[in-house]
């Protein structure tokens, strides 16, 4: 009789514990070891601005995890491949068991993610950090769920073929977030990009020591981005904008009717006066671009140049503050004052951080006005 009792027990405490697993969010932890299911998950590039509000920066949905693994039998298919036999289980018994918000690589010494790495599970955010070995992607690592990945982020990977990389990208058709820093990736392809929802692009950022080593903007890269608001390509290795790099078809227009700003952030140290082609800055549809320069080499505007993109769009702005360590009162510059300035109040003139103002060009300089 007591054995009958307490195998009815054990019945009664596996049937629990089976409901709860079917209703719960995540599914335990041994179907998953070494990695785990995680209710948050860090949104690193927001983290990389230094933000005052880390905790405002996360992600939170169910996701999974996969953090500091440094064992050479770890095999990150494996671990999905369970997962997906165990979804089989409960599959009928519970909804959307297949379906998590983002997968998070961390600190790892995975060296490639093969094809359909992650066995009919879906994600709509993939981000790879500190993953220094990591130098292979599948170009059908992410097929099965393409259509529902909308956040992409690498930070610190091995990554080089610049070609799998951005067909891979492409393929995301709802991406609304680009974010990849400290890789190995050496040009952006020509019509890298065709998203009517991708709104931010970071290749680099400011005021840190995160760039992208690319040496070549293909042409109309971005061309078919109408969306596009933030772009930001920091590399120590970019010397020459060609006219069709940064050539836009079309741009989205707000309610009011006016075209939304798109924000242009450029910094290397390789970046001169003379690296624009003729047009270069002038192939923006009338948009109203704003232009900021970071650390480059930057000594004189070329008038040939930049005035063509201040006078695409009334509202248009140049900001050379974050990089006139070098810039000098260069008569090649003198337009700038006699076109642009309307008062002694630097933030009412529209290159921002020009020092040269107030600078007497009359004197050396042979102005056509």
């Amino acid at each position: 009789m007591f054995d009958k009792v307490a195998n009815l027990f054990i019945i009664i405490f596996f049937f629990n514990e089976f409901i709860h697993l079917v209703n719960s969010q995540c599914p335990p932890d041994f179907v998953l070891k070494p990695c785990s299911c995680k209710s948050s998950i860090p949104f690193h590039t927001n983290i990389l601005f230094n933000n005052p509000n880390p905790e405002a920066n996360i992600i939170q949905r169910k996701s999974i995890a996969c953090e500091h693994i440094h064992n050479s039998s770890f095999d990150l298919q494996l671990v999905f491949l369970t997962l997906s036999s165990f979804n089989s289980l409960i599959s009928n018994k519970t909804a959307n068991v297949s379906d998590f918000d983002s997968f998070y690589l961390y600190n790892t010494t995975v060296k490639e993610l093969p094809e359909n790495v992650f066995i009919n599970i879906t994600f709509k955010s993939l981000m790879f950090q500190d993953n220094f070995q990591l130098a292979t992607i599948d170009k059908n690592a992410f097929s099965y769920f393409k259509n529902h990945v909308e956040l992409f982020e690498t930070l610190n990977t091995n990554l080089s073929d610049a070609e799998t990389i951005f067909s891979i990208i492409k393929e995301f058709q709802n991406l609304a977030r680009l974010s990849m820093h400290n890789d190995r990736l050496k040009f952006i392809p020509n019509y890298a990009f065709n998203h009517k929802h991708l709104t931010n692009i970071f290749f680099g950022l400011e005021y840190s020591d995160k760039y992208q080593p690319i040496e070549s903007i293909g042409n109309y890269a971005f061309y078919n981005l109408p969306n596009l608001q933030f772009l930001r390509i920091f590399s120590p290795t970019l010397s020459r904008i060609n006219k069709y790099a940064f050539a836009l078809r079309n741009r989205s227009i707000l309610n009011n009717g006016v075209s939304n700003m798109l924000e242009l952030y450029l910094g290397g140290e390789m970046i001169e006066s003379t690296s624009f082609e003729l047009t270069s800055l002038s192939r923006f549809r009338n948009r109203f671009v704003f232009i900021r320069f970071y650390n480059t080499s930057i000594t004189y505007l070329d008038e040939d140049i930049f005035q063509p993109f201040l006078e695409s769009n009334p509202s248009s702005l140049l900001d050379i503050n974050p990089t006139n360590t070098l810039f000098k009162c260069d008569c090649r510059s003198a337009w700038i004052q006699y076109d642009y300035f309307k008062n002694v109040y630097p933030m009412d003139n529209r290159v921002y951080g020009y020092p040269c103002w107030d600078y007497d060009f009359a004197k050396n300089c042979t102005i056509n006005k």
